[in-house]
């Protein structure tokens, strides 16, 4: 019975890794198929979150998930000196200055000192002077 148990252990693991695996190389099929922002508008948030986090891999950038900033799991850790917050708004969505707001608000509280959103909308003008003061 252990025996059968420790082979089922082992089968799963080896179907996460296989789920893992299929899931990186369906990530890079999509980043070699998008060529504008209105591509990225039709992704699922996993998805979308997901090329984020490939394209700052491959721009040099270590990268940690955080639940100490960002909603939904939409926090990361930059090169461990950077938070970044990812949201997924649609191109005509104008954020609002609150989330600059969260976001030093957090760094604060986490002693980091850099931070950057990434959305596919457009920023407030007093978000802007927000985080030019900052």
């Amino acid at each position: 019975m252990l025996l059968f148990y420790l082979i089922l252990l082992i089968l799963f693991k080896i179907f996460l890794i296989i789920k893992d695996c299929l899931y990186k190389r369906k990530i890079n099929e999509l980043l070699k198929t998008i060529n504008s922002k209105e591509d990225l508008l039709y992704l699922k948030f996993r998805d979308y979150m997901a090329i984020i986090v490939e394209v700052l891999k491959r721009n040099g950038y270590k990268i940690k998930s955080t639940r100490d900033c960002g909603i939904d799991g939409s926090g990361l850790i930059l090169n461990d000196i950077q938070f970044a917050e990812i949201w997924k708004h649609g191109l005509n969505q104008i954020i609002d200055v609150e989330l600059a707001m969260n976001l030093a608000t957090c760094m604060h509280r986490n002693s980091i000192y850099r931070g950057m959103i990434i959305t596919l909308g457009d920023f407030k003008h007093l978000q802007k002077f927000f985080a030019i003061k900052m």
